[in-house]
């Protein structure tokens, strides 16, 4: 299942300085999976089409470039990168709660019913 977002130019291109800056960090496996993702929204035009884990490392990346710019004491424009993350993490838990599995939980015997 995928979610399907309309995002300006202006944060699709702020999705991809963050993702570019996050990945540098990356390596290994986490590297080629997180690649995935961004390549995947390189190539996409107004509409991104992103399932829970795509919209995780979104996300993330928005929070970790936020984190930076505030260590460069850009702070205005970290509240916006931040705030960007936010809302994605927000669209994302919504999603996961609408479309993830159900988990039914089965009733357990307690204590009180117990015998030995």
């Amino acid at each position: 299942m995928k979610q399907i977002l309309h995002i300006p130019d202006t944060q699709k291109e702020m999705i991809l300085t963050s993702m570019e800056v996050h990945r540098q960090g990356l390596k290994g496996t986490g590297k080629r999976v997180f690649d995935i993702a961004y390549n995947k929204i390189l190539k996409m035009d107004h509409s991104l089409e992103l399932d829970g884990m795509e919209m995780m490392y979104v996300s993330q990346a928005l929070n970790s470039y936020g984190k930076k710019l505030v260590g460069s004491r850009l702070y205005d424009e970290a509240g916006t990168y931040r705030s960007m993350a936010m809302e994605m993490e927000r669209i994302r838990i919504n999603f996961q709660r609408t479309n993830g599995p159900k988990i039914k939980k089965e009733k357990t015997a307690s204590a009180g019913t117990l015998t030995a």
